[in-house]
């Protein structure tokens, strides 16, 4: 879909996009190939000369190109084409104030989940980000990047999907469980658990070395990380439905959190 995206372009918007599509122009390739202007003389051979710098930043594994050009609703275009280095990430913490403290962390890659516990590993989160190239999480830019950067005192300077304002861009409104819900998702993990039960949990775990209150806790976290995979794939099929030659190639799931939450345990 990125490689047929032309709204990432100056001077091009979404609608000057779906006219080219209208007219068969589906792809860069189609529109560097044909004999015609489809704007003026000057404009397209402006838009070729982006399309060559947007081939640049593709092969150069540079997500940020287009996440700074794409409007939220289209900026999960980029996935599919940054997909071997994605990583979904959420946090829970000891509250919202400047006091709060990091106490869980969540990573998935879309093939393996990763947890880090304060007091246990959470000094490795870290290592898990090696080889990263795009970040995805749900109101990470106002919460989730800013807590580790001051815990880790890391720039965690990788390209950033930030889904809260993709999916209001897509009609959908709410915290995370309340999209999954108006999504259809269903939570493999109990739907009561919230933000404040989760605080609850970790003062339970922690006063009362709690390991029932730990497991549901990071069985939460888990439950919510894996959920971003499922929200970004069915933002993108929602948008590759637009493009006149779509096939909506990314399932939507409901991945099972239990086995890898259990191996945290059993190690």
């Amino acid at each position: 879909m990125l490689t047929a995206t032309f709204s990432c372009f100056h001077g091009l918007s979404e609608s000057a996009e779906l006219r080219l599509w209208q007219r068969g122009v589906l792809s860069w390739k189609q529109f560097e190939d044909s004999q015609k202007d489809w704007f003026s003389a000057r404009k397209t051979a402006g838009v070729k000369q982006q399309i060559r710098e947007a081939r640049a930043a593709l092969d150069a594994g540079l997500a940020d190109w287009f996440l700074n050009r794409l409007k939220p609703g289209f900026r999960t275009r980029v996935y599919p084409h940054f997909i071997e280095g994605v990583r979904f990430l959420d946090i829970e913490t000891t509250g919202l104030g400047e006091k709060a403290e990091v106490t869980t962390v969540a990573v998935y890659d879309g093939g393996r989940l990763s947890v880090f516990v304060e007091g246990i590993n959470l000094y490795a989160f870290p290592e898990v980000l090696k080889g990263a190239g795009l970040l995805v999480t749900f109101n990470g830019g106002r919460f989730d990047l800013p807590m580790l950067r001051k815990r880790f005192k890391i720039d965690l300077a990788i390209p950033h999907i930030d889904l809260m304002p993709v999916v209001k861009a897509h009609g959908y409104h709410g915290g995370l469980k309340a999209c999954e819900r108006k999504m259809g998702l269903k939570r493999g993990v109990d739907g009561d658990i919230d933000g404040a039960e989760a605080v609850r949990l970790w003062h339970r775990y922690r006063k009362d070395n709690d390991a029932e209150a730990l497991r549901l806790l990071i069985a939460y976290n888990c439950q919510d990380v894996v959920s971003l995979e499922c929200i970004l794939r069915r933002l993108y099929n929602e948008d590759m439905g637009r493009h006149p030659l779509h096939k909506k190639v990314l399932r939507v799931g409901n991945p099972d959190v239990w086995e890898p939450f259990n191996r945290f345990f059993d190690n």
